[in-house]
């Protein structure tokens, strides 16, 4: 299941973080019959690799060689649809003409349905492709179309999170400029929203998700009662058992579902409920029962909320370095779409190298081992762990002989068996086990938070706003290449170069802005900012003022009034500067702190003139 889903999360990043640019690669007609070519590859490669194992079958008949190769088969073929959709991406750049669509370039939740439907798409090859082989190993009861249909229910019922994150992003564009909704368009505010919707999802989605999936009851019965009184011995309350129709009900598999317990499932697939015998029920059940008792489904969503917050205090950081250099920012700044294309893709492979290493190597270890804690909690609850044990082998030889079939979110079928046995003879290596993930869950989570804390800090310091002025310098630059004329281009200019402290330059560029705009407000105040903080030879406090005075006059915002105080200030007139800041402050800005302490320095400077007026 996290497989899947890493998947999807990879398909998303690969389709939405490319700019398709302002040209097109190919006309409509080419573009079109080159997909419609890389389509049919990809069904003939499908095809070729599923017809093999079909041979080897009537061949050699071994069931579990055959299930091996099929799961390698379709992880391999997972992975071509994903590059399958990079060439449709990246090479062909579909999206220069899906931008006609309504909304496909305002809304991240259409965009990313559509990359997400391309994915699906490739992969409903694969399973009609694949059908046959399925259908010899699991002995599957319905039919291919069936298979199919439940197939996209699960991917469906993976995907609500996105969803629901995406419509979110989608209405916080929406949020008026006010500061009552100012805190939601912050890093805080946005990272916030995400947790709670995470949070609301892993606690109501349940309800919906077994729905989804058109799970039904179990059938009253005395395996039922069974089950139901062994959970209330053990004081474990939940909604219900269901059916689980997973891959169309012949995967042998079980689950929970659900943090409250009215809303707590436990998900069992029909084939699995044939094979085993009561008592081996009873031991999956407790299994399963672990998880809640060892809080591992709040644990995994902390996991997901650390990736989260891990990958979005990095990514600007990741995205500045690679701005910093010359040929990935002229990347960045081509109108052609095959430059638009290599930057597209080094911006996305950080991001797809963080998701890979953090998912396959660490959650990847803490679910392995979190599996582990579950079972040594079924043999506790059982007294022994052979039920289980029994069970494991069972799903094992019925599943086509997988006992070693390696898995990077679960130990192999072997190895959870061996660790039983070693715990049943050793049961210090239980509490050794626990210590030990305990452990790394804490370690774990120290470094994530000092990570993505060192994240969001380096983009505060010095260093990096240096580095941010420099790409932002270099982007002006290169779009007034191309409109010398632009006002706006020269006001941002010479605020950004005045910022840097780059004097002579900040007068040049501003004087040229109000040749070009000689009322503009901006452009105004900024000059007269210079003149009045600046050092000789560019301290001119008689045309700061007069620059502000105009400035105010056009636009009397909070800054420019700032800019005036300020010039009134280098005037020595004092008593204007303070009318001035405390007209400022009326307006109440967002930078209420630095008025303030502007106003107290003017104070200082009228209370120190009266002093000296005085002692004469």
């Amino acid at each position: 299941m996290v497989t899947q889903l890493i998947y999807c999360i990879i398909a998303l990043l690969l389709f939405t973080i490319q700019e398709p640019g302002t040209l097109a690669r190919y006309s409509p007609a080419s573009t079109l019959l080159l997909a419609a070519a890389v389509f049919l590859a990809y069904c003939g490669l499908c095809k070729l690799a599923f017809l093999r194992l079909e041979r080897d079958m009537v061949r050699y008949g071994s069931a579990g060689h055959i299930a091996v190769r099929y799961r390698k088969a379709e992880t391999r073929l997972a992975m071509f649809a994903l590059v399958a959709l990079s060439i449709y991406t990246y090479v062909l750049n579909i999206k220069y003409y899906l931008r006609a669509l309504p909304g496909f370039e305002q809304s991240l939740t259409f965009s990313g349905l559509f990359g997400l439907g391309l994915y699906l798409l490739h992969l409903t090859v694969v399973w009609l492709a694949g059908y046959s082989v399925h259908h010899h190993i699991y002995h599957v009861r319905t039919g291919r179309f069936g298979y199919v249909l439940s197939n996209l229910r699960f991917y469906a019922a993976l995907l609500i999170p996105w969803l629901l994150i995406s419509l979110l992003a989608d209405l916080l564009q929406l949020i008026p400029e006010s500061q009552h909704w100012s805190f939601l368009t912050t890093d805080a505010g946005q990272l916030l929203l995400f947790g709670v919707l995470l949070c609301g999802f892993l606690l109501f989605s349940p309800w919906l998700v077994v729905r989804l999936w058109r799970c039904t009851p179990l059938p009253r019965s005395s395996i039922r009662d069974e089950l139901e009184g062994f959970c209330s011995k053990y004081r474990f309350k939940l909604a219900n058992f269901l059916f689980w129709p997973i891959f169309a009900g012949d995967t042998l598999s079980a689950a929970i579902m659900g943090v409250l317990p009215r809303l707590r499932y436990i998900l069992i697939t029909p084939s699995l409920l044939a094979l085993l015998n009561l008592d081996e029920l009873r031991a999956v059940v407790a299994h399963e029962m672990g998880h809640i008792r060892r809080y591992h489904i709040p644990f995994y969503l902390m996991l997901f909320l650390g990736y989260s917050f891990l990958a979005y205090s990095l990514d600007g950081v990741m995205t500045l370095l690679l701005l910093k250099l010359d040929f990935m920012l002229d990347w960045a700044l081509s109108p052609e779409s095959g430059e638009l294309t290599l930057f597209s893709i080094a911006t996305s492979l950080p991001a797809i190298l963080l998701l890979l290493l953090y998912f396959r190597y660490l959650f990847g270890f803490f679910m392995r081992n979190s599996e582990r804690q579950a079972d040594l909690y079924a043999m506790g609850v059982i007294g022994h762990p052979f039920t289980l044990i029994s069970s494991l082998q069972k799903i094992a030889i019925h599943s086509g002989h997988i006992e070693d079939l390696p898995s990077w979110h679960h130990y192999s079928i072997r190895q959870r068996i061996q660790f039983l046995l070693r715990c049943q003879d050793n049961p210090a290596l239980i509490h050794k086990h626990d210590r030990k993930l305990y452990g790394a869950a804490a370690l774990f989570l120290l470094l994530v938070l000092a990570l993505a804390g060192a994240g969001f800090q380096f983009n505060k310091t010095p260093l990096a706003k240096t580095w941010q002025s420099d790409v932002q310098l270099r982007i002006i630059e290169h779009h007034l290449q191309a409109e010398p004329e632009d006002a706006n281009l020269y006001a941002v200019y010479g605020g950004i170069l005045l910022e840097r402290g780059d004097v002579r330059n900040a007068e040049h560029i501003l004087q040229q802005l109000l040749v070009l705009r000689p009322d503009d407000p901006r452009g105004l105040n900024n000059l007269a900012w210079l003149y009045a903080t600046s050092p000789p030879p560019y301290y001119r406090p008689e045309a700061a003022l007069t620059l502000a005075l105009k400035a105010a006059a056009l636009e009397p915002d909070s800054a420019v009034l700032d800019t005036l105080a300020e010039a009134y200030y280098a005037n020595e007139r004092y008593v204007e500067a303070l009318e001035s800041i405390q007209e400022a402050i009326r307006k109440q800005p967002p930078n209420m702190q630095y008025l303030l302490q502007q106003k107290q320095k003017f104070q200082n400077a009228l209370s120190d003139t009266g002093r000296s007026s005085g002692d004469r």
